[in-house]
């Protein structure tokens, strides 16, 4: 497939989403808030890691930020859990009106244009394929905003109490969607033909099968069978090529993810030693400090890698 017919699909594709952009717009709502429940959380904690741990404030005198961080726990998971409900009724609406679309332009081509493709090519279409655009549109749309908007507002979160820590973050995350990209390319176009090798393994099959009494009359029992398991092996092989692929390209995204956030504990290591002695404005490195930027730092690539977790799943 060439780049620019590869374009106009995924213009396509993105402009299907004014069907249900509504609910769409809910899920990336959802999606903020819960950013902003993360960062909340993370502080929360801090404090009161910090008032128990350096200050020795009595645990009774700390119940309202503990009745607090049980709030914000118990409202994070109803987001998420609502988040979810959204999406999947946004993403249902839309594999609805596709397949439709589908239906009608089939209707209309006619039967003549139809047979030019085997019937379980068809089936495949209509059925497996637009079912695999669900994860598209209920996840990987919402998420593509939040993936710029969340890692900004962890590292805003960060930046007052320790700017090195935020900079850290910052200076390191451009290198996981480029290592992303590169890996991601081989992995869609091997992706690509294998949705093209389970078209043609399905109308294959299913040729073969309504076929089955002709086949046994003209003794090509035995031919097809194999056939059809030469096709198989081959549609596994290319399935094992992308699992390799994507394998490949977690490895990638974790090592960077793992080292970044190494750097930003080494950091508050060193500067809880004396070794270090910046990104704190003058007023020292808290352990309320460290606590947040360690406890939102996992956080922080998530929000910038989800979109290519949902699209390999």
């Amino acid at each position: 497939m060439n780049k620019t017919r590869q374009k106009e699909l995924t213009r396509w594709l993105k402009q299907q989403s004014v069907i249900s952009q509504r609910w769409l717009n809910i899920s990336r709502l959802l999606g903020f808030m819960s950013g902003v429940l993360i960062v909340a959380q993370a502080w929360i904690m801090a404090r009161i890691l910090q008032h128990m741990i350096m200050e020795n404030i009595p645990r009774e005198a700390l119940l309202l930020p503990f009745i607090l961080l049980i709030l914000v726990f118990v409202l994070r998971a109803w987001v998420v859990w609502l988040r979810e409900r959204v999406g999947f009724h946004a993403g249902q609406h839309i594999r609805f009106e596709i397949r439709r679309q589908v239906l009608d332009r089939l209707q209309q081509a006619g039967p003549a244009w139809i047979q030019g493709k085997p019937a379980g090519s068809w089936a495949t279409l209509v059925l497996e394929q637009i079912d695999d655009m669900h994860d598209y549109y209920a996840r990987y749309l919402p998420q593509m905003a939040l993936a710029v908007c969340v890692p900004l507002l962890i590292v805003a979160a960060i930046f007052p109490s320790n700017w090195a820590a935020a900079l850290i973050l910052l200076g390191t995350a451009p290198l996981i969607p480029l290592f992303m990209a590169m890996v991601g390319m081989g992995a869609a176009d091997a992706n690509r033909r294998n949705f093209l090798a389970l078209a043609r393994l399905s109308g294959h099959f299913l040729d073969r099968l309504r076929g089955m009494e002709t086949l046994r009359i003209f003794g090509r029992g035995e031919a097809e069978t194999e056939s059809i398991r030469a096709a198989s092996q081959d549609f596994r092989q290319r399935t094992m090529e992308v699992l390799r692929l994507a394998f490949l390209s977690s490895g990638v995204l974790e090592f960077f993810t793992s080292l970044s956030i190494a750097l930003v504990a080494v950091y508050f290591g060193f500067s809880y030693l004396g070794e270090l002695n910046f990104g704190h404005y003058g007023t020292g490195v808290t352990l309320a400090a460290g606590f947040l930027a360690l406890i939102l730092a996992p956080e922080f690539f998530p929000a910038v890698t989800r979109p290519r977790h949902v699209l390999s799943c």
